[in-house]
């Protein structure tokens, strides 16, 4: 019989679905962005709006975490896992916020790469919470974990190219500022999604 990390599955699994749901909309809301920042700001409140989804959905499993005498997992991991997820959220709505206030109206083949990097890496975030419910999946799980960090590190790699090129090319300072911060938050995402990785693997390694 297969040994079930969420006994009931009404507590918690629900929640971080949901909340992988969300960042996987936000993440695709943001690469049709850094695709065409053109109305940016109508794109901008959408994503806005499915960050505050996002955090009602935090607000929800923490209430519940504090309605619940007996957690299926540590209540340290539910908690660190709900603001890990959280995280990406809002680092994905903060690019969008930057591209609205620096008034990117041109976007760059490095800034589509990392989002589109970004909606890879919620993908497996999204198929990782879809396996959660069973030690039997350990497996799939951390080869998801392994694939965000393969994720994250291309990233970073196109993200120190990306800047290199910025203090190469770009003769203007105030452009050069306003990429380099976008360039740090975007990649910044993909990091956040590596944080929720690392608690998923000492979520499963725990359960072993």
């Amino acid at each position: 019989m297969a040994f079930n990390l969420f006994p009931r599955e009404e507590n918690f699994l629900p929640q971080f679905r949901q909340a992988a749901q969300v960042i996987l909309d936000a993440a695709r809301a943001l690469d049709a962005m850094a695709a065409d920042p053109r109305d940016g700001a109508v794109k901008a409140a959408a994503i806005k709006r499915l960050e505050h989804q996002g955090d009602q959905i935090a607000h929800q499993t923490f209430d519940l975490l504090n309605r619940t005498w007996i957690t299926p997992i540590d209540r340290e991991d539910i908690h660190q896992l709900v603001a890990a997820l959280d995280d990406v959220l809002d680092f994905i709505d903060a690019v969008a916020a930057r591209i609205v206030l620096f008034r990117i109206e041109t976007s760059t083949p490095e800034l589509k790469a990392i989002t589109g990097l970004i909606v890879q890496s919620a993908v497996v975030l999204q198929k990782a919470m879809e396996q959660l419910s069973d030690l039997k999946n350990s497996k799939q799980i951390l080869e998801a974990c392994v694939e965000i960090n393969r994720l994250e590190n291309e990233a970073d790699t196109i993200n120190h190219l990306a800047i290199g090129k910025l203090f190469e090319n770009q003769k203007d300072p105030i452009e050069l500022l306003k990429w380099k911060e976008i360039y740090e938050i975007v990649e910044g995402a993909t990091d956040r999604c590596e944080d929720v990785a690392n608690v998923l693997e000492t979520i499963v390694i725990k359960s072993a």
